[in-house]
């Protein structure tokens, strides 16, 4: 036996087995690379898609486009890097839901587009820096535009110097993309909870869902209302006309003393800090609206000082109050602890959900330790012997050491508490209530929300709270009757994480790959020495 050809064939049989093997894992990764599947494997399935957002995209009526044309490169502003970051992998996930119609997703960079491509002829796409949702129908909605400025002018007395970074995180905490905005140990606010699932959600239903006919939701005035769209951000109100649009739903003004029924396409009637009493006519209308034509009513009342309330009490609404098994008293709430309750602003901070009666529109505040922030507040509650054909809940509270002031406006502060006629804490500022059953002479499914102020949903409530945002933005949804997307909860995000384009990404593959084949290659070389020597 020739013991060097047999060693000689053995160092072939290797090298070709190596290079076999090398082939194999190449084609695996290739045909890997070629396939749209992908697994989630984060303990909380944070880019994965919920179950309430797949049922929601089997309402969809036809394919949906999702255009970006944020181009994906390091000039950006990290807060953008991060937004692109984040929603290419929810992105993903929406490409490969199982919906009715499929949705796809295009990355487009128009610096470098040809002008005559069929996607920019098709939707006629002509800005950068926007995520656009659409139709080949034709409808489209604009989910997010980056305003590519360099920051302000320095030398411009008029505006206060920001930088481009300054002006990007703004713009992306307008978009609603994140919330809970917290301060690092630098002094700047990093998001640490993604809502683009949602976002992406709304938009999709916006374009392609079943419209439904009733879609306007209605602020009533002729009373001293707070305006839609006031931005003062003391009383204005237009923070929340921006969530109701949000949801998909038109807004509007409605003044009731000249209208002898609300309008066709009503979904809501919201009356917010009125000054003025409704007339018994306004009364009618309203009563017909919730109990005949499947209404929602939204009411947040002030605590009011005229002697004028003392005849028709809660502003002439406590009789429609009352048949919804619904009670606002026309009294002040005080709480002596300082952590709770500011006694020269009036500012109040509520912790406190109903515990025994488990409520949709409280759960995700209890459950993530949310405050919410308001002023001065009237007592609204439940009537224990209300009617049964209506579920009642209260669902916020003030603290146990609070009480509700009578005749508040003759008391001297800080009052001295009655015990005969105030009312112990803790007391109930919110109630709900909803038809049961159609044992009735109705036939409709109406709700109504009662909060003992309107400053709940102020700007400046909605805009610095992200417990009176989330507030609100359960309240409409649980009027609307979508109650699944309230448990469509935001994703977790990492404070630092990596961003690479492509071209980033395949850089750091190419360098990385140096070091193996440098020490294969040397090793080959001192193979081939001691073979020599």
């Amino acid at each position: 036996m020739d013991f060097r050809q047999a060693r000689r064939n053995k160092k072939v049989d290797i090298w070709i087995s190596s290079i076999l093997l090398l082939s194999l894992l190449m084609c695996v990764n290739f045909v890997i690379s070629k396939l749209g599947y992908s697994v989630d494997i984060t303990n909380d399935s944070k880019y994965s898609l919920s179950p309430e957002t797949i049922s929601q995209l089997n309402k969809i009526t036809e394919p949906i486009d999702i255009i970006i044309t944020i181009p994906e490169n390091n000039s950006l502003p990290k807060i953008v890097q991060k937004l692109l970051f984040d929603l290419n992998l929810i992105m993903n996930s929406f490409e490969n839901a199982d919906s009715k119609y499929p949705i796809r997703v295009h990355r487009l960079n128009i610096d470098a587009a040809i002008p005559g491509s069929e996607l920019i002829q098709k939707y006629k796409i002509t800005e950068r820096n926007q995520i656009i949702i659409t139709t080949p129908s034709g409808t489209k909605k604009v989910i997010y535009k980056f305003k590519d400025l360099d920051g302000t002018n320095v030398l411009d007395s008029n505006n206060i110097f920001r930088s481009k970074d300054s002006i990007a995180r703004e713009n992306i905490w307008e978009s609603g993309f994140y919330e809970d905005w917290k301060e690092t140990n630098n002094g700047i606010l990093e998001p640490s909870k993604f809502r683009g699932e949602l976002v992406v959600l709304n938009g999709i239903l916006e374009t392609a869902s079943i419209k439904d006919k009733k879609n306007t939701a209605y602020f009533t005035r002729g009373h001293g209302e707070g305006s839609p769209s006031d931005i003062n951000p003391q009383k204005g109100f237009s923070e929340l006309r921006s969530i109701i649009e949000d949801k998909n739903i038109k807004v509007s003004t409605l003044d009731l003393s000249t209208s002898e029924k609300v309008p066709e396409d009503a979904k809501f009637i919201i009356i917010t800090g009125p000054r003025g009493t409704f007339q018994d006519k306004e009364i009618s209308v309203i009563r017909d609206f919730i109990n005949i034509n499947e209404g929602r009513l939204l009411v947040a009342l002030d605590p009011v000082e005229e002697i004028s309330m003392i005849d028709k009490p809660a502003f002439g609404l406590r009789s429609i109050f009352k048949e919804w098994g619904i009670r606002c008293h026309d009294m002040l709430i005080y709480d002596e602890n300082k952590n709770n309750f500011d006694m020269f602003t009036g500012d109040y901070s509520l912790k406190t959900y109903s515990k025994n009666n488990k409520h949709q529109i409280t759960d995700n505040l209890r459950d993530g330790y949310y405050s919410i922030q308001t002023s001065r507040m009237r007592p609204v509650e439940i009537l224990k012997s209300g009617s049964g054909n209506f579920i009642t809940s209260e669902i916020l509270y003030s603290s146990r050491g609070s009480w509700a002031l009578s005749s508040w406006t003759n008391r001297k502060f800080p009052p001295i508490k009655n015990e005969l006629l105030d009312m112990e804490g803790p007391i109930p500022v919110a109630a709900t209530s909803e038809y049961k059953n159609k044992i009735n002479t109705y036939s409709s499914r109406g709700k109504m929300v009662v909060l003992g102020s309107s400053n709940f949903f102020t700007n400046k409530r909605l805009k610095e709270n992200s417990g009176n945002r989330t507030f609100c933005n359960n309240i409409i949804y649980w009027m609307l009757g979508e109650n699944k997307l309230l448990d469509i909860k935001p994703k977790k995000v990492n404070l630092y994480t990596l961003n690479l384009n492509e071209n980033d990404f395949n850089k750091l593959l190419y360098s990385l790959a140096l070091i193996p084949l440098a020490i294969a290659l040397i090793g080959s070389f001192v193979s081939w020495l001691r073979k020599e020597l």
